[in-house]
């Protein structure tokens, strides 16, 4: 008797399943040295200004004019400052003030600019045109420039220095936005919801702004570096953070008239501020490349 002879069964092979966009980003950020290399130094700033009641050995405010401009030793890793204060307790508690201005004058910046760029991407008429001349006379002054005066305008003050940093910073979300509306609306899903009867608004919450997300994310990442900056610039000027306060840009205010006698006063806060400028901009470097579709595969 002789077997049957059997042949392998044909399967169709369909096309590879594809990628979720949030495990290719997280895997692209995995493979980049830069955005890792500043995520770890941006993470090291944040949990030690974040415990820096912990971590700090001193008072930040206490004074101790035997021990005035002490220079760095074992009791303080940082020396003291004209006023015998701990350089290094004024550094974690000034960074508290630093990240938090960073981070409220972003949040005043995007969440209107992203409004206004929906608007006028999505309208477009004489609604357009208005917003977009508007964001045109802001960039006509320079950042720092139109922020010292909203600061002049309100007087000096923490408060007052995230409102004017966060106002200077508008206008780059609003074109943003706008532009990546005008590309996102053209795509045939927003038509369709249109076609079905949805409201502009759930048009523009729903369909529209998931998709230019990407865009915004990167740009408030790096937009982090440029208001600490600022910030810093106006507390450098006197009119940001007043002392006692401990803040950065306030400590190398402190600091300026003692270069020559006490130079770690001045170079504590500068490496802070250059190392969480420099980490902010790693990150949003690699986060830029990971979130680029012209970049997947």
């Amino acid at each position: 008797m002789t077997k049957k002879r059997r042949f392998p069964i044909p399967t169709r092979k369909g096309p590879p399943p594809r990628e979720i966009p949030p495990l290719v980003t997280r895997r692209r950020l995995r493979r980049n040295v830069g955005a890792l290399l500043g995520l770890f130094i941006l993470a090291t700033i944040v949990v030690a200004a974040a415990f820096a009641p912990l971590i700090a050995p001193h008072d930040p405010l206490a004074v101790a004019p035997e021990a005035q401009l002490k220079p760095p030793s074992a009791a303080h890793w940082a020396g003291t400052d004209l006023f015998g204060r701990d350089v290094f307790s004024r550094l974690l508690f000034g960074g508290r003030i630093s990240l938090l201005v960073g981070v409220v004058a972003v949040l005043i910046a995007s969440v209107p600019g992203t409004a206004l760029g929906l608007i006028a991407g999505y309208y477009r008429s004489w609604v357009d045109g208005l917003i977009m001349r508007l964001m045109d006379l802001m960039l006509s002054f320079p950042g720092i420039l139109l922020a010292l005066g909203i600061v002049a305008l309100l007087g000096p003050g923490l408060l007052n220095v995230m409102i004017a940093v966060g106002i200077a910073g508008i206008p780059s979300y609003t074109r943003l936005v706008r532009g990546s509306v005008l590309a996102v609306k053209r795509n045939l899903y927003v038509r369709a919801a249109r076609t079905i009867g949805c409201r502009d608004g759930r048009i523009l919450l729903r369909h529209i702004l998931p998709n230019v997300l990407a865009p915004i994310i990167v740009l408030t990442t790096l937009d982090i570096a440029w208001a600490i900056l600022n910030a810093s610039s106006l507390s450098f000027l006197g009119l940001g953070a007043q002392p006692p306060t401990p803040e950065w840009g306030a400590m190398l205010s402190e600091g300026r008239a003692y270069m020559h006698q006490a130079p770690w006063i001045t170079i504590a806060p500068g490496l802070a501020i250059m190392l969480t400028v420099l980490s902010v901009n790693l990150l949003g470097d690699g986060l830029r490349d990971a979130l680029d579709p012209r970049l997947r595969t």
